[in-house]
Parts: structure tokens; sequence; C-alpha cells
């Protein structure tokens, strides 16, 4: 998978730093970091980075529409260990 561009809108970006304290640069950051990415139960795309940032996102033609974003879970870490 490749993203050309990443798209977060205001509200959603506003929202997932008052409630999760990440960053759009963070959040930018796993990208480019060569992600562990996998497919959700609920059909939508997780990508794991190394700063250990989680990002839900819908994928179209190489952008990646943000969901959520927050600091991975123990689970996550141990899966990005793992998978890398």
């Amino acid at each position: 998978m490749r993203i050309k561009k990443v798209l977060v809108s205001f509200e959603v970006q506003e929202k997932i730093f008052k409630k999760h304290n990440v960053t759009r640069e963070q959040i930018e950051n796993v990208f480019f970091d060569e992600p562990y990415v996998f497919r959700s139960k609920e059909g939508r795309y997780v990508a794991i980075g190394n700063e250990y940032i989680t990002v839900v996102f819908d994928y179209d033609n190489g952008d990646a529409e943000i969901v959520t974003a927050y600091k991975s879970s123990r689970w996550q870490k141990r899966l990005y260990k793992v998978k890398k």
C-alpha cells in the first residue's frame, strides 16, 4: 500500500489532539516510517508506527483519510515488534 497523501480534517485533528494528545505531525510520521498496516474487523486500515502511534484510516486511491490516532496499546506495540 502506497500512501500519497494524508488527509485529516480540522475537526478530527482537534479531537485527536484533545483526546489522545497526538499531533498531525506524529500522524504523518507514522506513514513515512514504513508502518505495520493491517485491516480491522470493521474494514478500516490500521497503521502502527515506530513511535508507537496507532492510526486508523480509510484508504482510497493513495489517500489516507484519518479517522483517529492514539498512542499504541501494549498488544499493538508487541504486534509491531513481531511483524517488523
